[in-house]
């Protein structure tokens, strides 16, 4: 008796695993590696050894690019989006947005609480092929809360440093 084929992969795991694909030749590469332990031989490890655990394996891989990635200015992230994008790829901006549960907490708070939300809405915004698929009212939010944080950012006085007497 044979064992079942594993149910083929969905069209979010191809995307994801394109993604993972460029991002990782761009960018984990460059990391000292052994090639077996890059994250897209590790994913196509699981899907050879153990087609249940691929997605996981999958969305670990992605989850690494977004921590990889977590500190880069904007304007970088726009950059790669439009690269991206030209490769007929999802952005960078666009697998944040699927990932990053602080998008979805950004929306539904209706509040950029620190500057690494503030990231998170400057690259969906930056992102033009994902600002325009965002509902006209959702982006309006995006720009009206960005643009309270950082009123408040220039408004804050500068954090005292040392003893209070």
């Amino acid at each position: 008796m044979s064992q079942p084929e594993p149910p083929a992969p969905t069209a979010e795991y191809i995307e994801l695993k394109a993604f993972l694909k460029y991002f990782s030749e761009r960018f984990a590469a460059a990391r000292a590696m052994a090639p077996e332990q890059r994250p897209l031989a590790l994913v196509e490890a699981a899907e050879r050894d153990d087609p249940a655990r691929a997605p996981g394996s999958l969305r670990m891989a992605v989850n690494d690019c977004m921590e990889l990635s977590s500190h880069w200015p904007w304007t970088q992230v726009a950059a790669l989006d439009a690269e991206m994008h030209a490769k007929g790829l999802l952005s960078l901006s666009q697998v944040r947005q699927r990932v990053w549960g602080r998008y979805a907490a950004i929306v539904k708070h209706g509040q950029v609480r620190n500057d690494a939300d503030a990231q998170v809405v400057r690259a969906v915004l930056a992102d033009a092929v994902l600002a325009a698929a965002l509902p006209q009212a959702e982006r309006a939010t995006l720009k009206s809360v960005l643009a309270a944080h950082d009123r408040r950012r220039v408004e804050a006085p500068p954090p005292v440093r040392g003893r209070r007497r």
